[in-house]
């Protein structure tokens, strides 16, 4: 019981730490590392390099977001995620598909907070299958290693926006690094709904949590509810 709490302690401080909290805070509630244990570099990239870097994270994020709630939710929830998935990807409009995609991010989180807050969350894992179990696990891995990634990277921003900006060969990328820190860090904002939560997913499905950013993401398959 008392390192699960740790464990969620540590998960919540990844999730909130770079928005809310400043280092020394985080020390203070006991919390030496943002990361539980794992460490970030911290160190500036170049521009196209952490714009790259923030591209593969939010893609990992929304697709373990995308795989919970499929697994996690009724059959006929999961196919309505999916409609909506699929919708939103099928937009043109690069503004109105961000938006959109966003907008399907926020109810798959939901829909995940939602199964996850039911008394019976456990005993449903318990339930399935294998095939599903694994799934499940890959999925609530990538989760945590996306948002420690995120973690890192909004991390670096601070360093690589203050070195650009008395680098005038760099002002042209200033935009786009500016637009990636923003989106990541409202991603961890985001995420930090079910963040929390996910020790009980590692528990159910026995697997454990990434202990770096740098750990490799795990494969894949679509899962749906029953």
């Amino acid at each position: 019981m008392r390192n699960s709490l740790k464990t969620k302690l540590c998960i919540s401080a990844v999730a909130f730490g770079s928005v809310f909290f400043a280092a020394p805070a985080m020390a203070q509630f006991g919390l030496p590392s943002l990361l539980g244990g794992a460490k970030t570099s911290g160190a500036a990239a170049d521009p196209d390099t952490f714009i790259k870097s923030a591209l593969g994270a939010e893609s990992l994020m929304n697709n373990s977001v995308r795989f919970l709630a499929s697994a996690l939710s009724s059959k006929e929830k999961a196919a309505e995620i999916d409609a909506a998935q699929k919708a939103a990807n099928a937009l043109t409009n690069p503004e109105e598909k961000k938006a959109k995609l966003a907008e399907v991010q926020k109810s798959q989180l939901a829909a995940v907070n939602e199964s996850m807050g039911n008394d019976k969350f456990k005993a449903d894992i318990a339930k399935m299958d294998d095939k599903k179990k694994e799934g499940l696990a890959a999925s609530a891995f990538n989760f945590m290693l996306a948002l420690l990634k995120d973690k890192d990277l909004v991390d670096q921003a601070k360093g690589l926006i203050s070195g650009m900006a008395t680098n005038p060969a760099s002002l042209g990328k200033m935009g786009g690094v500016k637009d990636a820190a923003s989106s990541l860090s409202n991603q961890l904002t985001a995420a930090s709904q079910i963040a929390g939560k996910m020790p009980d997913i590692f528990s159910a499905v026995n697997v454990k949590a990434p202990a770096s950013k740098d750990d490799k993401a795990k494969v894949t398959s679509e899962v749906t509810g029953e």
